[in-house]
């Protein structure tokens, strides 16, 4: 019985790698064509063309989700697969956490760009605009060194802690739901700084928006990545520092003339 169940197991392993690498692959070519299409403006995320802009930055956004963040999610999917064993579910159950997973990115992102757009209709066209930039690399730096940070990549690069929580087996499907609803609370919590970063530079930068999400997925699985995600940190709060600065610098100078 050994081998048809190790097959069996095998088998599913390596069609979940798959789809989610061609998940990848397509999120990161949607977004370059996208960029490189005319309607590359429409990549900006504001919300304020009503629900036409939810939907397209819903779109852009999800995009995003899955060229950088799904690949990360690898680790816990082939655990999972591995403990479902033999199940016949198994590719559906899979298939749950993933779609979870990518909900509650898809939620935090929609939620996110409303305090952006809140916070710069509230700045627009004061004396205090500038400030949202290195104040925002300053909150994600912060953020970034603080041990709520480090207790979500913690769980993020050890996701058997999540499967032992939630999967029992007996409520197959809203225990795999639950699974990617964690998963995902927890990517999110240790990678929320980059993600303010994304905000803050702009999401119609795909190439940034990759390199970034390249960056999270070396905190969660390099053996340096907890390491990494302080000195991240800190380079962010140096950033936010000389942002500032040159503001101040260039308003003296120009007050100067």
């Amino acid at each position: 019985m050994t081998g048809p169940v190790t097959n069996s197991r095998t088998a599913v392993t390596m069609v979940t790698t798959v789809a989610i690498i061609t998940l990848a692959v397509a999120g990161t070519a949607g977004l370059l064509a996208w960029q490189l299409s005319p309607a590359r403006s429409l990549l900006a995320h504001d919300l304020a063309a009503g629900w036409t802009g939810v939907g397209w930055f819903t779109a852009s956004w999800l995009l995003m989700t899955v060229a950088t963040m799904s690949p990360t999610s690898l680790p816990l999917l082939r655990a999972f697969t591995r403990m479902l064993g033999d199940r016949r579910d198994a590719g559906r159950l899979v298939a749950t956490v993933v779609a979870a997973y990518l909900a509650t990115w898809t939620a935090a992102g929609l939620a996110l760009a409303a305090l952006d757009a809140l916070v710069h209709a509230l700045v627009h066209g004061t004396s205090f605009a500038w400030a949202v930039l290195p104040l925002s690399l300053l909150l994600a730096g912060g953020y970034q060194l603080s041990g709520t940070a480090a207790r979500c990549l913690t769980a993020c690069r050890t996701p058997f802690g999540i499967l032992a929580r939630r999967w029992s087996g007996r409520r197959p499907g809203a225990e795999a739901a639950l699974i990617g609803l964690d998963h995902g609370l927890f990517c999110l919590g240790c990678c929320a700084g980059l993600m303010v970063v994304m905000f803050a530079v702009g999401m119609a930068n795909p190439v940034l928006m990759i390199a970034l999400g390249g960056v999270a997925a070396l905190h969660k699985h390099a053996p340096w990545g907890a390491l990494l995600a302080r000195v991240t940190g800190v380079v962010l709060i140096v950033a936010a520092v000389a942002a500032g600065a040159a503001h101040l610098v260039g308003g003296v100078g120009l007050g100067g003339h």
